[in-house]
């Protein structure tokens, strides 16, 4: 069998779905001796052309242009391209619904009469940008993304809420497979020495909720309770977001360490009092799984898939999205908490059994050859 699959982004692109797309690639591969993948990506963050990972694990990247940041579009000869890739043992795989490539292969695969499968990494509608971005992200939605989860033989999601987006925006069920977690043995959780230390990891965007961080540390800082931001990772807002520490006074308790590698942002994580994840709108966050995972304390955001992670006042604590005085009075009283490192041990053993790839694997390769013994037993 062959397995086309087209995440957007790859790495060494940063990001959520690309490293859940790379982990899964090595899993299946290692599961199934007489599959082939080839993964059809864009070329931003690496060069346009042909990578091997492996015997079995190739990677083409198709040149293209980011009209709106975070939105690839190819370049002419894209189908071209896809139609060399795939022959008669070809299933093809999408990542979340709204990217203009994937209603592309929608249409391919209908005509080709490909399987296809595709994956749900959102649960909401779009909340970063202004609102005419939101807009039109809204009625992508409407348009394109219902073909696109519409047409796939089968759909998984990330999480349970990913599940009811799919069901709420396209009408249609999908197959909640989580994720696992593995970390390298020499990450451990440790205690910084002097003042409490917030650690977050992602993309500086709006919609990640850094600047309600900032909001909600300043506040702090201004009723005598200690707190430094150590921030990893870049994008288009950093340069706002590092104006507004200025302005709020945090320019000497916040570090802006951009782009890390993955086992850096891990020791940062490992090493934080607390880990903080104030995004808008998620699927299963990836940062907060490996937090959970490494056994950190965590604050987040109610968003997307992240109480399946964390059970709020038990293992850790949910605040709602876009409310800095939450995220404050969450954040003190977890750099306070006398059972701060017992929480953080209970969610770190959770985490570890509940999310592991070794069932998800399986049902993926189920799916792949058109089989789910789960649905015919529904």
């Amino acid at each position: 069998m062959h397995l086309v699959d087209m995440p957007v982004y790859y790495p060494p692109h940063k990001g959520g779905v690309e490293a859940y797309a790379h982990e899964l690639h090595r899993r299946l591969l290692e599961a199934d001796p007489n599959l082939r993948i080839t993964v059809f990506t864009s070329a931003v963050g690496a060069p346009a052309g042909v990578q091997r990972l492996g015997e079995r694990w190739t990677v083409v990247r198709w040149p293209g242009r980011e009209v709106v940041s975070h939105y690839p579009v190819p370049y002419p000869g894209f189908t071209r391209k896809l139609r060399a890739l795939c022959g008669p043992d070809t299933v093809l795989m999408t990542h979340t619904r709204f990217y203009w490539p994937h209603l592309w292969a929608s249409l391919f695969a209908k005509r080709a009469r490909l399987r296809r499968v595709h994956v749900e990494h959102g649960s909401s509608p779009v909340q970063s940008g202004n609102r005419f971005i939101r807009f039109v992200a809204d009625v992508v939605d409407r348009i394109t993304s219902q073909p696109v989860l519409r047409w796939a033989d089968d759909v998984v999601a990330v999480s349970r809420s990913a599940a009811r987006f799919v069901r709420d925006l396209a009408g249609r069920e999908a197959r909640v497979l989580y994720r696992g977690i593995e970390l390298p043995s020499d990450v451990v959780a440790s205690t910084p020495v002097g003042e409490p230390v917030a650690c977050y990891v992602g993309r500086l965007i709006n919609g990640k909720g850094v600047g309600d961080l900032l909001t909600a540390t300043a506040d702090l800082r201004r009723r005598g309770v200690p707190l430094r931001l150590r921030l990893c990772g870049d994008g288009p807002a950093a340069s706002d977001l590092r104006a507004q520490a200025t302005k709020l006074g945090l320019a000497d308790h916040v570090e802006f360490l951009g782009a890390v590698d993955h086992d850096t942002a891990l020791r940062e994580i490992a090493a934080c009092t607390v880990f903080v994840n104030p995004s808008w709108t998620e699927g299963l966050p990836t940062t907060v799984l490996e937090a959970a995972a490494i056994g950190r304390a965590i604050v987040a955001t109610d968003v997307g898939g992240t109480a399946e992670i964390i059970d709020d006042g038990v293992t850790g604590s949910l605040v709602p999205a876009r409310d800095p005085d939450a995220l404050a009075a969450a954040l003190e009283a977890a750099v306070t908490d006398p059972e701060r490192e017992a929480r953080a041990d209970k969610l770190g053993e959770v985490t570890r059994e509940r999310f592991s790839w070794d069932r998800s694997i399986a049902a993926f390769a189920a799916m792949l050859v058109g089989h789910d013994p789960d649905r015919q037993a529904r």
